[in-house]
């Protein structure tokens, strides 16, 4: 990875995360997400700051279904 700039927000991405800076929104993980009026950046960018979120607090089986259910809460297959 090259030496983080401030003009480039990708490098500051977290490991692995490089490779789908195309399909997330600069701004990833400091947003507030609408479920009614959003883009699929802005989706990308959702999932991604909740997959390393629980990735972070190693959560899994039935705690892992609860945050999900809480943090998806209103969610359709159309969103």
């Amino acid at each position: 990875m090259a030496t983080p700039t401030l003009n480039n927000w990708e490098d500051f991405l977290p490991l692995g995360v490089a490779l789908y800076a195309k399909l997330i929104n600069k701004n990833w993980d400091e947003f507030t997400f609408n479920i009614i009026t959003y883009t699929i950046k802005q989706v990308n960018s959702f999932l991604l700051h909740y997959i390393i979120f629980y990735r972070s607090r190693h959560y899994a089986n039935i705690q892992l279904w609860e945050y999900f259910r809480e943090d998806f809460i209103g969610w359709t297959a159309n969103t």
